[in-house]
């Protein structure tokens, strides 16, 4: 078992629906909470992995995302669970996800 962190990235985008991501944060999610994880691969990436709750928060940064997919690929169980979320206050107010994934095999 390994676990490793970091922040979602894509967070202030909007979604393909409309939905804002930043509402969708500040509305649905809490420290704790279970991600999940979907491979979305892209033409800019090979290795690109949605992050959601009820709806699209953001994606694994790209770097992370590199390692992480092929172990995906393979079915290599991999738990994902907001750590913290960050800003929203009036000096900050973006929202911002950290993340642990726990990788089991």
């Amino acid at each position: 078992m390994q676990t490793l962190y970091s922040k979602i990235s894509g967070v202030t985008r909007t979604n393909p629906d409309g939905s804002d991501r930043q509402e969708i944060i500040d509305a649905l999610t809490y420290s704790g909470q279970p991600l999940f994880l979907l491979r979305e691969p892209n033409q800019y990436s090979h290795n690109n992995i949605g992050v959601y709750v009820a709806f699209q928060i953001g994606y694994v940064n790209p770097e992370l995302a590199d390692e992480l997919a092929p172990l995906l690929d393979e079915g290599v169980p991999i738990e994902a669970q907001i750590t913290e979320i960050t800003g929203g206050s009036q000096d900050k107010p973006t929202r911002g996800i950290n993340v642990s994934f726990t990788i089991y095999g």
